[in-house]
């Protein structure tokens, strides 16, 4: 168990410095961060799976400011593990994926004052004109001070906490378990149900039913509806550019006092 730990926190660490150093969001979302978790614990159709079920979850919450609800990436990695190493139901880990990202969160906002601490030093050398402390401090920063107190929680919950769990999960009750399973299947469709009603609107609510009858009544495979759903995307766009295209050409050939605002008199 210890060596998986060190792989765990191996790939938080790794994920931690991508998001940090390429600025792109996509690296710390579950698709990828579960994805990379499963082929370093050499079950990638695992991660995979957990990862479409987590970014489905995590797709409808973002962060408002400064504050993030939970850590989407340190929950994909110990729910990857979770499933790997013991074996357990995947709704399970699904189940514990939240609350194991919202703990994780909470341990960022204790070591956040470590960051806090450090601005002193930044201004005092960006004043003193120390070029080279200020760089050397900013890359033990990024690569040891940030990083590491989240790195090394995520080893002690991977080697202490997921057997452990495992036993915890074993000594429930089965109605129990099942409710926990349920509730990490409903959990997907929450995180879908969060995004829509983000985007909802009368115009595309169309294609959400279609969409459903799709899948319902003609038996297609999600594949298959996501490729009705892009060439309905691209059917849609043409038609607006074509409609701005044509309203363009329109307004070109009017003469030039009726091509903008009306006058008082006209």
């Amino acid at each position: 168990m210890i060596q998986s730990a060190l792989i765990l926190a191996f790939v938080y660490y790794i994920v931690y410095l991508l998001d940090c150093s390429m600025a792109w969001d996509a690296t710390w979302r579950p698709l990828f961060v579960a994805s990379l978790t499963g082929l370093a614990l050499g079950d990638m159709k695992t991660g995979l799976i957990m990862g479409a079920s987590l970014e489905a979850i995590y797709m409808g919450i973002s962060a408002i400011g400064g504050v993030i609800p939970s850590d989407p990436c340190s929950a994909s990695i110990l729910s990857v593990a979770f499933v790997v190493l013991t074996g357990a139901d995947l709704n399970l880990a699904l189940a514990l994926a939240v609350p194991i990202g919202t703990v994780m969160q909470y341990v960022s906002t204790l070591i956040s004052p470590i960051d806090i601490s450090l601005v002193g030093l930044f201004e005092k050398f960006a004043r003193e004109g120390k070029d080279k402390s200020y760089t050397l401090l900013h890359y033990a920063s990024m690569f040891i001070i940030r990083p590491l107190p989240k790195t090394m929680v995520v080893f002690l919950a991977a080697a202490l906490g997921v057997e452990n769990l495992q036993t915890v999960t074993n000594l429930l009750p089965a109605f129990v378990m099942n409710g926990l399973s349920v509730s990490g299947g409903m959990l997907v469709a929450v995180g879908f149900a969060i995004l829509t009603s983000m985007i909802w609107s009368k115009a595309l609510g169309i294609y959400f039913f279609l969409g459903f009858a799709f899948v319902k009544f003609l038996n297609l495979p999600i594949i298959g509806v996501s490729i009705f759903a892009l060439a309905a995307a691209i059917l849609n766009y043409t038609r607006q550019w074509q409609a701005k295209k044509m309203k363009d050409e329109i307004l070109a050939q009017l003469p030039e006092n009726h091509a903008g605002k009306e006058d008082l008199f006209g």
